[in-house]
């Protein structure tokens, strides 16, 4: 993704979010996600999402984010 992507809260994406962030950068809480750390689980287990372990703890890639975000986007696509 070119250009500057930024928080809902209007404060640049980092270039490697912790799960909170990313949580919040996906929205999920906002789209009515029960458990979304469960649901970034689901999706790191079925090869779609990737994390970085560090210090014991899942870092995500603005990168990895954005890819994620397009290949989903693709894939319902696909079903519609």
């Amino acid at each position: 993704m070119d250009g500057p992507i930024f928080m809902p809260n209007g404060v640049p994406v980092p270039e490697l979010m912790l799960e909170a962030e990313l949580i919040t950068f996906l929205r999920l809480k906002e789209l009515g996600v029960k458990n979304p750390a469960n649901t970034l689980r689901y999706y790191r287990e079925r090869g779609l999402l990737r994390a970085t372990r560090i210090g014991g703890r899942n870092a995500y890639s603005r990168t990895s984010a954005c890819e994620f975000l397009a290949a989903l986007t693709k894939r319902n696509g696909e079903r519609t």
